[in-house]
C-alpha cells in the first residue's frame, strides 16, 4: 500500500511549475498501478499562480484517464485565493479531502 502524499512546494507559480510537474510525475511513477486514490498535500502553498493551478488541472485529469480520483489536502489560502480568481474553484477545490482526513 502506498499511502503517502505528495507535498506541493511553497511557490507553486510560472516559475516553479516544471520544476514540480517532474517531481510529481517521478512521484506518480512509485505508485502501484492499481492506486485508486492521488493524494496531494497542498498546505504548504505561499504563492500560487495561474500555471501552478493548471498544473493541478491537469493532474486531475491525469487521475481521470487512469482511473484515480485525485485529492488535494489541505489547500493553503493562497492557493484558495488563486482557484477562485481563475474561476476554477469548484474544479481545483473539488478534489478537497473530506473533513478531519487531511
Amino acid at each position: 500500500m502506498h499511502d503517502a502524499a505528495f507535498r506541493l512546494p511553497a511557490a507553486l507559480t510560472i516559475y516553479t511549475v516544471g520544476e514540480t510537474q517532474h517531481a510529481l510525475t517521478a512521484w506518480l511513477s512509485t505508485l502501484p498501478p492499481e492506486a485508486t486514490l492521488w493524494r496531494i498535500d497542498a498546505a504548504g502553498i505561499e504563492e500560487a499562480d495561474a500555471a501552478g493551478v493548471e498544473l493541478l488541472l491537469s493532474i486531475s485529469r491525469s487521475a481521470s484517464l487512469a482511473g484515480a480520483r485525485l485529492r488535494l489536502e489541505a489547500p493553503s489560502p493562497a492557493l484558495r485565493r488563486a482557484s477562485e480568481q481563475l474561476g476554477s474553484a469548484p474544479i481545483v477545490l473539488g478534489t478537497l479531502a473530506p473533513e478531519g482526513i487531511a
